[in-house]
This record gives structure tokens, sequence and C-alpha cells, in this order.
């Protein structure tokens, strides 16, 4: 794995957060007994429920950086291989497919648009349309 200075300090600085308001709501519930209905009874339910919901949202981009490195999504192909050493993907030949485009266009494949809409008999019956009044406001009479 590869582990940098900056993804180790991402991950120290997602937990720090996590483990203040993980301190806060023990005590919280310490306070009030050690149970919900002693925290309601004392008044401090609306508070642990915010510090749960403002501890899950921090929680939530080290949640996506743990995913990240277990399942290798933000991985770039190629980018494990030493200097000087080639990659057995297939590459994009742009070239290619430029010559492919243009060799069936050429041989004027079936499903291409006609380049003239009147010489498509679908589209031979269309009557010519009148252009919508422009402007704004009330319409004139």
């Amino acid at each position: 794995m590869n582990f940098s200075l900056g993804k180790v300090l991402g991950v120290i600085g997602g937990i720090i957060p996590l483990v203040y308001i993980g301190w806060l709501l023990r005590h919280f519930v310490g306070v009030g007994g050690g149970t919900a209905e002693g925290v309601a009874f004392i008044g401090l339910g609306p508070t642990v429920i915010g510090l749960s919901i403002v501890g899950l949202l921090l929680a939530l981009p080290l949640i996506i950086k743990l995913l990240r490195v277990a399942t290798g999504v933000n991985r770039v192909p190629g980018a494990n291989l030493k200097p000087g050493e080639v990659s057995d993907a297939p590459a994009f030949d742009a070239d290619e497919v430029f010559a492919n485009y243009m060799r069936k266009r050429d041989a004027g494949e079936e499903g291409t648009p006609a380049a003239d809409p009147s010489a498509d008999p679908a589209f031979s019956d269309l009557q010519p349309f009148t252009p919508r009044p422009g402007g704004f406001g009330r319409k004139t009479v």
C-alpha cells in the first residue's frame, strides 16, 4: 500500500473531531445518568441528538477515504508502474478512431442521418411553421 504523509494526516485530521464529539457525547450521557431517559429528563436530549448528527456528518469523509483505500476506487490505471515500464493495457489511439469514423462515413452506412432533411421521406410532409412572436408582455391585437 502507498502511505503518504498527506494521506496519514488526512485520516488523523478526520479522527480528531470524531474523538472530541464522542467524548462530549459520553460526557453528556454520563451527566444524564447513563440512560436516554436521564438525558432527556435534564434537557440534554437535543444537544445529544445534534452532536450525534454532527458526528455522523464529520465521519462521512473519513468513511469515504477508508472505502477508497480498501476498494482501490481512486487508483489510476498504470499509476503503480516504475519509470521505463510499459503498460500492457490497450492504449487509446485517436488516429485509429478518426480513420474508422471517416471510413464508415464514406461508406454511407445505414443509420446515418441524411444531409438534407427534405430528401428524407419522413420529413417530406412537414408544413412550414410560423415563428413564435417575440417580446415580453401583453399580446398585441
